[in-house]
């Protein structure tokens, strides 16, 4: 006789049927390989099992973000999709870090157990990365895909967007070391393969530079892309909702910073923002202010609510290029970091930054010292 399954967590939540699309309330159990749910709590057989192998999750689920609200969609490697409601927000984002986990640990492969996801190996820590690669603004953009006529693939993403993504950002300085990455967050199930010119079995240990391959994460977090949830149209193309993120109205900024300066917004972006402590580069938001000039820096979900994680005061600062390069290639490895800038405050903090392209760094370096000069006068 088999031992039981280990209860993961389990819960009232609201299921979309998929013959007769009603939602109903079923009681859900998430064990470590599978996820079960039930007519009544007190019944000894479900009424349907999803294994959890292959599987993704994402939270929230975005065509119902104005309809029904805290809804988290689970597919499998079928391409079927069992929607479910939780009651509130909080609730909605256990529920889906608890089948993020269960997946990742379901999938991974068994020479890799020993390998922590957020261990740093050759100067990356996988878990981090994959947070950047979700990073609404910054990260890898996710599409639909339409393989033949009968099949699409939603919230995914090709082999080759992935290896242009890592050396973009200088995670890899080759496309050699990229697919390396790309091969160990397959084998730890940060990743699943979709489609592959290889049999499933390799697929799921090689990653393949390729617009044909599709993947997708296990567990996407969307709960950071704001503007895309102003609109429950599903059917709306990747290049409106690129749209939708980038135009950020200044009614959306903060008001004031949390130390209370007032002034005016100068500038606002994504920028990557190396730590003071681990060095570790995280995708951040900026928003600049004059009078007096400072920099603060969010994580970038909701930049009109949340607090600052941080405020760079810029008075008297020193901004340069060269010096941020060289504090660079120290910390990260050699690694050909480019459309780097640093800025050194009064006290002597040194702050680094990687913009995307030169005109984007040049941009900021301007910016920032704009509002210094007018401070001056």
């Amino acid at each position: 006789m088999s031992a039981p399954k280990k209860v993961l967590k389990e819960g009232f939540l609201v299921k979309k049927g998929h013959k007769r699309t009603n939602w109903r309330t079923r009681w859900f159990v998430l064990s470590e390989d599978s996820i079960a749910y039930y007519k009544q709590r007190t019944d000894s057989l479900p009424a349907g099992v999803v294994e959890l192998r292959g599987c993704s999750v994402v939270s929230p689920c975005t065509q119902y973000a104005n309809k029904k609200g805290f809804v988290f969609l689970l597919t499998n490697q079928g391409g079927h999709e069992l929607l479910m409601q939780a009651s509130t927000d909080a609730e909605r984002e256990a529920w889906a870090k608890a089948l993020g986990d269960a997946i990742v640990e379901c999938d991974r492969s068994k020479e890799d157990v020993e390998v922590s996801g957020s261990s740093a190996q050759n100067g990356i820590n996988y878990q981090e990365l994959i947070q950047a690669m979700q990073d609404p603004d910054a990260g890898i953009t996710l599409g639909t895909h339409k393989v033949d006529d009968t099949t699409v693939y939603k919230d995914c993403f090709t082999g080759a967007q992935v290896i242009t993504w890592l050396v973009d950002w200088a995670f890899a300085e080759t496309r050699e070391r990229a697919l390396e990455i790309g091969t160990k967050l397959l084998t730890q199930a940060q990743l699943q393969p979709m489609t592959c010119s290889l049999d499933n079995a390799t697929c799921r240990k090689i990653f393949v530079d390729d617009e044909e391959a599709l993947y997708r994460f296990s567990s996407l977090n969307m709960s950071n892309l704001r503007n895309v949830l102003d609109s429950s149209d599903s059917s709306s193309s990747d290049s409106d909702s690129e749209e939708k993120l980038s135009r950020k109205p200044k009614e959306d900024l903060p008001a004031k910073s949390f130390k209370g300066h007032g002034g005016k917004v100068v500038k606002q972006g994504f920028l990557l923002k190396r730590g003071h402590v681990r060095h570790t580069w995280k995708a951040r938001l900026f928003v600049l202010w004059d009078e007096p000039a400072y920099l603060q820096y969010y994580r970038g979900s909701k930049a009109g609510e949340e607090k600052p994680l941080g405020e760079i005061p810029l008075h008297k600062c020193v901004v340069g290029a060269q010096e941020a390069q060289e504090k660079s290639d120290v910390t990260v490895k050699n690694k050909a970091r480019q459309n780097l800038f640093s800025v050194t405050t009064k006290k002597g903090r040194v702050y680094v930054f990687q913009a995307r392209t030169p005109e984007e760094r040049n941009d900021w370096m301007k910016a920032i010292v704009s509002p210094i000069s007018v401070g001056k006068h």
